[in-house]
């Protein structure tokens, strides 16, 4: 069930990304620190878009390895308080 969920939810968002997508077909100039370029509007919005879950996967990626590493020393606690009763 969570499967299918996880692919609605992604199905929904390629259909807007397509839809946003064929919709902004404008040039526009995006200014670096060091360089300028011409990018349609959407492909500039499907980079920001890619830049942005990135981010957050990576973020919350982190915040659950920590979690894990603290779960697991909890983990051991538990085990060596049990063995010495």
């Amino acid at each position: 069930m969570k499967g299918i969920l996880t692919f609605l939810i992604i199905l929904a968002l390629l259909s807007i990304a397509f839809v946003i997508g064929s919709q902004n077909e404008a040039q526009v100039t995006v200014n670096y620190l060091i360089a300028q370029a011409n990018l349609r509007l959407s492909t500039l919005i499907a980079i920001t878009l890619s830049i942005g879950v990135g981010v957050g996967i990576l973020i919350m990626l982190l915040s659950w390895l920590k979690l894990r590493v603290q779960l697991m020393s909890a983990q051991s606690k538990i085990q060596s308080l049990e063995q010495e009763h």
